[in-house]
């Protein structure tokens, strides 16, 4: 008995969906919810507008503008590193601001580097681009082409920042195939250097501290072939020291 009012319910509410579809236009009605659905469930999670970019987009632009700032921006890679500390011990007067997004590319600097430009920072560490290969499939030269506007902003907006161009740092493929060819940082690199020097901003190679004989990220600074350990943000702070 408990079976067949189950059955019956069931199919009542299968006839009753049918008649619903049908009332609303049918198989068109359908097809055009689940397009609508997809549609905005991309929108959502669009690798250029992800939900962690808008909320981390959006913090940064309500924080306090801090004036004469050193400010580090670029990706996860960037994102990762806890500067304030890692600089800690280099008698710097500056607040020290991460504004580096995981996952950001070129594009997504580009959108949001008014905010940057907003706070007159004294100083800007840039490194971005190894999601511009690896995950959007950018050919070098439209990576440089999205540089150039960036920094272009930069010149134009805030004449007397000092700008560091850091490369574009290796990977590891022993760890994670699917990581870009280092051939193609390389190349970027060797781009990004002379970009440095038509914009009169400092270069710094990061990269060339980090390899291996094999010319890979090596494994000691790195559990997944491309973000980093301690070691290396360590290695990386006593870099760019220097230049603060």
């Amino acid at each position: 008995m408990i079976l067949f009012i189950s059955v019956s319910l069931n199919i009542l509410f299968l006839c009753l969906t049918f008649i619903f579809i049908y009332k609303k236009g049918g198989i068109s009605y359908l097809t055009k919810k689940i397009l609508n659905t997809f549609n905005n469930k991309q929108d959502v999670f669009n690798i250029y507008n992800p939900p962690g970019y808008i909320h981390k987009k959006s913090q940064y632009e309500l924080l306090p503008k801090l004036s004469n700032a050193i400010i580090f921006l670029g990706d996860s890679i960037t994102d990762e590193g806890e500067w304030s500390e890692l600089l800690g011990n280099s008698n710097i007067t500056f607040n020290v601001l991460n504004r580096g997004i995981s996952g950001d590319t070129t594009d997504r600097i580009l959108y949001r580097v008014d905010t940057i430009i907003a706070t007159q920072p004294k100083q800007i560490f840039l490194m971005v681009g190894i999601n511009d290969l690896a995950m959007i499939n950018k050919s070098v030269e439209e990576v440089i082409d999205k540089y150039k506007q960036i920094l272009l902003k930069f010149k134009n907006a805030i004449p007397e920042t000092q700008v560091f161009i850091q490369s574009v740092l290796p990977v590891n493929q022993n760890i994670y195939l699917y990581w870009e060819d280092n051939q193609k940082i390389v190349n970027l690199n060797s781009k990004l250097k002379g970009l440095s020097a038509e914009f009169n901003y400092r270069y710094i190679d990061i990269y060339s501290c980090l390899i291996d004989a094999e010319k890979q990220l090596d494994a000691k600074y790195t559990a997944d072939g491309l973000h980093l350990n301690g070691k290396a943000y360590l290695l990386w702070a006593e870099i760019i020291k220097p230049y603060l």
